[in-house]
């Protein structure tokens, strides 16, 4: 068995820290595991649960920051409507296909550096 196996389990994290990895992808709730599991690194099972914090922490941040420019496009006139709707588009699929990605790898057991939202990720170390 792997060092970063839960005992008995063969899963990276322990039964009671399933919640967490739920609400690490479950937009600004994010906060609640991100927090937590911060000063506890050292242990192998609170840094998987903590690397997920991190990554739906940063999908939350991008899509509240993408849904201002996407707000303010909205005001133009026709050209506007359309670039905004194809925006909000853009920010629901991210959103949703984000957060179940993330739950179904998180709850795998693997470490999924979601696209792009990795590298904002790697930001809140």
């Amino acid at each position: 068995m792997g060092e970063n196996e839960a005992v008995g389990t063969g899963k990276p994290y322990s039964d009671e820290d399933k919640i967490h990895l739920f609400l690490a992808y479950f937009g600004i709730l994010s906060l609640i595991p991100f927090f937590m599991f911060k000063d506890k690194r050292s242990d192998p099972q609170k840094e998987y649960v903590y690397w997920h914090a991190r990554q739906g922490l940063a999908l939350a941040l991008t899509v509240i920051i993408l849904c201002v420019p996407t707000a303010i496009i909205m005001v133009i006139p026709f050209v506007g409507w359309i670039l905004s709707c194809l925006g909000w588009l853009f920010i629901i699929v991210l959103a949703w296909g984000g957060m179940i990605m993330g739950w179904i790898k998180a709850f795998a057991g693997e470490k999924w550096p979601i696209p792009g939202i990795a590298k904002v990720a790697e930001m809140f170390n």
